[in-house]
Order: structure tokens, then sequence, then C-alpha cells
């Protein structure tokens, strides 16, 4: 059996295994992100990291592991291979690529999109198999994204990569992580999310996300008890809630309009909602579309492979 890495760096852990040519993960391992020693500090915990999983297989094995492939949240430059900027780390311009060489003589080294990383994968074992035109969006600290065409991953005609999170939804309207205003992400990222409930929740101070708690607890509402709480019928829980999927089904639609996917999935930690969530999501994204639902409305539908997608479509982008 052929392995390779997967690493998927993210903002808050960083998670790799070792991927078999089916996907299935093997001496799955993660460690808090820390950034506090800059690229060669993050490069130093993935290296270890790696190395850790790969003294799992016996000398043959680890021999035959040819290929490390490492998910950044940002885009990544096409020649330089230099991460050209991810807020969430605090990054511009870093050179990842050289920093990690030491640790993995022996292997090539992929630095690839994160969220394109969870686009490919889904394609290759999950919920966006036999649909070659596809799009993942990731719904989470950010809004990233992945598009496949014609059953290949689609970076742009320049391949600089695809961030649906950063096209303009309100010109100079909420300041989003990229240092820009208006922003997609700045309006259906989780940072988004809590800001419409938290102004929601001092016209509602009855709310069932207030019992017993108070906005300056140690311990705030969770995203799945808003939620919940929507669900439930809460007033400052579906304002917040309904605002968001007014939002994403916006942007949803816009993307629609140029690149006519056949297929949209759905990941990240808000994308774990249920039938009515998506019922509803696609109703909306059909009276955004151009045509509305006269066109083809392509299917809403959450993604299947979780957290791990980012570390299998690392381990497998080439």
């Amino acid at each position: 059996m052929q392995y390779s890495l997967g690493i998927d760096l993210g903002g808050s852990h960083i998670a790799a295994a070792l991927v078999d040519e089916e996907g299935r993960l093997l001496f799955k391992k993660t460690r808090q992100t820390d950034i506090s020693g800059g690229v060669k500090g993050v490069a130093a915990d993935i290296g270890l990291l790696g190395q850790s999983l790969l003294k799992n297989l016996d000398h043959n094995k680890r021999a035959s592991v040819e290929h490390v492939g490492v998910g950044v949240p940002g885009p990544i430059h096409p020649e330089t291979r230099k991460i050209i900027s991810a807020p969430n780390l605090g990054w511009e311009d870093v050179d990842l690529f050289s920093e990690l060489v030491p640790y993995f003589p022996n292997q090539e080294i992929h630095i690839v999109n994160d969220a394109t990383c969870a686009a490919w994968a889904e394609y290759k074992f999950g919920a966006l198999q036999d649909y070659p035109n596809s799009m993942l969006l990731t719904l989470g600290t950010g809004l990233g994204g992945g598009l496949i065409y014609r059953g290949q991953v689609f970076d742009g005609g320049n391949s600089y990569g695809f961030e649906p999170g950063h096209t303009i939804l309100v010109a100079d309207g909420e300041l989003c992580s990229c240092g820009r205003r208006g922003c997609l992400e700045a309006y259906v990222s989780v940072k988004a999310l809590r800001r419409e409930a938290d102004k929601a929740l001092k016209q509602y101070p009855d709310s069932l996300l207030l019992r017993d708690k108070s906005l300056d607890a140690s311990m705030p509402y969770t995203i799945r008890e808003l939620f919940a709480a929507a669900a439930a019928g809460d007033p400052a829980a579906k304002y917040s809630v309904d605002l968001y999927v007014h939002y994403l089904a916006i942007g949803i639609a816009s993307f629609v309009v140029i690149l006519q996917p056949e297929i949209i999935a759905l990941g990240g930690g808000i994308s774990h909602q249920g039938t009515e969530f998506y019922t509803g999501l696609q109703e909306a994204v059909a009276r955004h579309l151009l045509a509305g639902a006269r066109q083809p409305v392509p299917p809403v539908i959450p993604a299947k492979l979780g957290n791990d997608a980012g570390i299998v479509g690392a381990a497998i982008s080439r």
C-alpha cells in the first residue's frame, strides 16, 4: 500500500496523517498552531509532527512515502510557492516551502490552498464524486472554497487560486480579516454570525442564549446553541441565522451565475446543520439567480469528509 503525508495547517490546529490511495487515514495526529515563533516555528512543528507519523512505518514503507502535501489558509504564488497572504496566521509573503525542506529531505513537498485540498478530496472520495463541475465552500472562521472544472482543480487562468470569501458583497461594508471591507467572508464567517447575534441580543434580553449566561461570561453561547435556539423560534437567534442564510445565498447565487456548477457542497463547522437549513438555503439561492428557479438550481448539500477533507486533499494533491 502506497502512503502520502497530508497536513492541514489551520489558524488554531495543525492536523496530519498518512493517507493511502483510497483516501483512508492512518496514524492521525493534531497539535495546536503556535505562530509565536513565526514561519520557522510553525515549520518546525509541522516537521516534527510529520516525522512522528513516518516513524510508525517500517523502514521500507517509510522510504516509499514520496509526497508531503500541506494545506494552508491562503493563496499560493504559482511560481515562487510562497504563501501570498494568510490573515488567520498573520502571514504575508511567507516561504513555508523552504522552511519545510530540511524536515522532509526525501519527499516532494507541495503547498496547496486548504479549501482547494478539501474540494479535491470531496471530488475524489466524498460528496462531489461523479460531478466533474462542482464546488466546495467551507463555512467556519472564514469562507474558503475550491472549484472542480472538468474533473480537475481550477485555480484560475493565472493559477493564483479561487478565493470565494473575498468577493465583495457590500461596497465599503464590514471590515474583513483580509483588511478590505465588504467581503462575503465578513458576512458569513463565525465572527459575522456572532456579531449579528450579539446585536440582536441587546434587543431581546430574554433570549434563550442569555438564560443563565452573560455575553461577558467565560463560556458564551456556542454556534450549535445559536442554531438550536433559532430552530426553537428564539427571535434573536432566528434573526441572526436568517440573515446569515440570506447573505450566504446571495454569495452562492453569484457563483452559480458566473460558474454554473452542477452541485455545491458545504463543509466547515457551520455546515453541520439539518435538512431544514439546506432546504431554506437552496430556496434562497433560487430566488437570487438571474432567471430564478427557471434555470437549473444546483443542489446544495453537506460535504462528507468533515475535518479530514483537508488532510486527504493535501495528501493527494500534486
